[in-house]
């Protein structure tokens, strides 16, 4: 009797170790429900606000920087469809003595000689940032580009002030590394 209990004891746990490795068959096919492809509202960009200190001309000069989207400019539609608003950004350079020197609010329109047109309608201005005072001039470094913050396309461009007030701008050909090597320097 006791091999019998013995027996069937381990049927009944070799059933249970076989039917628990068996996957029960579904007959339900689940699909998503569809997505309508609604309209969005066009993406802003986030505000940006920067302020430093320079040392220039054996003085100390404040430049602050403001970027801020722009609802009064065109749409700006990326390569996925995504749309956003273009940017505007505000240079001020102020002397030691608190009065202005340099006061200029930029738009994709300042850089457009230097990306091309199709370019242009898929971009906006991303950014300007300080780079750094040589000699008679402030050097910044500004990039039009996809306003995606996942994207890193972008045009590189420098834009320079003067201690006039003249402003140039040209594609920026440095390699972003720490030294100050460009392109040419490297056979490119």
């Amino acid at each position: 009797m006791r091999v019998k209990q013995i027996l069937f004891l381990a049927v009944v746990i070799s059933l249970m170790f076989t039917a628990c490795g068996k996957k029960k068959q579904q007959d339900d096919i689940i699909a998503p429900k569809p997505v309508e492809n609604v309209p969005s509202t066009p993406q802003k960009m986030q505000n940006y606000d920067y302020n430093e200190t320079v040392d220039w001309l054996d003085k100390k000069y404040d430049v602050t920087i403001n970027r801020r989207a722009d609802e009064s400019m065109p749409i700006v539609e990326d390569t996925d469809g995504e749309k956003y608003y273009d940017n505007k950004i505000t240079v001020k350079i102020t002397r030691p003595d608190g009065t202005t020197f340099f006061n200029k609010t930029f738009s994709k329109s300042d850089f457009s000689s230097y990306v091309s047109n199709d370019y242009l309608k898929q971009s906006a201005l991303l950014g300007i940032v300080f780079d750094e005072a040589s000699g008679d001039n402030l050097i910044f470094a500004a990039s039009v580009g996809s306003p995606d913050v996942l994207s890193d396309e972008y045009v590189p461009l420098m834009l320079t002030i003067s201690r006039m007030g003249n402003i140039t701008i040209k594609k920026d050909t440095r390699l972003d590394t720490n030294s100050s090597a460009t392109d040419d320097d490297y056979g490119v």
